[in-house]
């Protein structure tokens, strides 16, 4: 069983052997577990549901080898990217 799904989530909200470490990317929210049963995993979530049923993950993977490195590439990219739009009232 998933330490992301639903019903995981709703028998254990708040488990005592592994913390949902929640990272949260524009409307999508990462959610990484260190499980001592199960492994390291991921899920990616809709992060801006507004129904319980839609908060359901999107994907879950275990953690591999080279996924940071990947993920490192891909923010260098975004930055690149937020270089070019113009300033808002959030930036500072």
């Amino acid at each position: 069983m998933s330490a992301h799904s639903v019903k995981s989530r709703a028998r254990h909200p708040d488990p005592k052997t592994y913390a949902r470490e929640r990272y949260r990317v524009g409307h999508i929210l990462f959610e990484v577990c260190d499980h001592p049963e199960n492994g390291k995993t991921f899920a990616l979530i809709a992060g801006e549901a507004t129904e319980a049923k839609f908060l359901r993950p999107l994907f879950t993977g275990f953690v591999q080898r080279g996924m940071g490195t990947q993920l490192r590439r891909l923010a260098h990219r975004f930055d690149e990217l937020e270089a070019d739009l113009p300033p808002t009232g959030d930036d500072r």
